[in-house]
C-alpha cells in the first residue's frame, strides 16, 4: 500500500510538470488563433468592404464551427460581440467588446498582457474608418507577432524544464520515501 502511494504521488509530480508545459502549448495556441483572427478581420473589413458585425460573424463562424473547448472560445467570442452589435445598436462597440471579454473563461490560457493587447484593439477599433481600423488591427497584429516570437523562443526550454523538473520530483519522491 505504501508503494502505491508513493507511485500516485510520484505520477502526480510527473504530471504537474506536464501540465505546466501544457499551459504554454495552450496560451501560443490561442495566441495564434487570434492573430488569425484580425488577419481575417482586416481583410474582410478592407478587401471585402464588409462592415464589422458582417467581419465579426463571418470570422466567428469560421473558428467557433469544428473546433472545441478553448479553440471555440474566440470564435464564440466574436459571435456574441456581434450579436449583441445588433441588439444593442446605440450602445458602444468598445463597452461590448469589453464586456464579452469580461466572460472568458477564468481558465483561458492567455496572460495579462495578451488580454490587455485584446482589449486595446477593441477600444480602437469599432469607431473609426478603415484607415484608422486597418492601422489599429496592424498594431494588434505587431503585438501578437512579438508575444508569439518571444513564447515559441521560450516555450521549448520551459517545456522541457517543467516536464524534467516534474519528472525529477517524482523521482525524488520515490527515492526519499521508498
Amino acid at each position: 500500500m505504501k508503494y502505491l502511494g508513493l507511485l500516485c504521488m510520484a505520477a502526480a509530480a510527473v504530471a504537474g510538470g506536464f501540465l505546466l508545459a501544457g499551459e504554454w502549448e495552450m496560451r501560443v495556441k490561442m495566441l495564434g488563433i487570434f492573430r488569425q483572427m484580425a488577419v481575417y478581420l482586416k481583410a474582410r473589413i478592407l478587401y471585402s468592404n464588409e462592415t464589422l458585425p458582417e467581419a465579426l460573424k463571418e470570422i466567428g463562424s469560421r473558428f467557433s464551427d469544428g473546433n472545441s473547448g478553448m479553440a471555440a472560445e474566440a470564435g464564440l467570442f466574436f459571435l456574441r460581440v456581434e450579436k449583441r452589435m445588433e441588439e444593442e445598436a446605440g450602445k458602444a462597440f468598445s463597452e461590448i467588446w469589453k464586456e464579452e471579454m469580461e466572460k472568458f473563461p477564468d481558465d483561458l490560457p492567455l496572460r495579462k498582457q495578451d488580454l490587455e493587447a485584446l482589449r486595446a484593439l477593441g477600444e480602437n477599433l469599432g469607431y473609426a474608418d478603415k484607415k484608422t481600423q486597418e492601422r489599429t488591427i496592424l498594431f494588434y497584429l505587431e503585438q501578437a507577432d512579438d508575444s508569439l516570437a518571444f513564447l515559441k523562443k521560450e516555450m521549448e526550454s520551459r517545456t522541457k524544464l517543467y516536464r524534467s523538473l516534474g519528472m525529477a520530483a517524482g523521482l525524488f519522491i520515490l527515492v526519499l520515501f521508498a
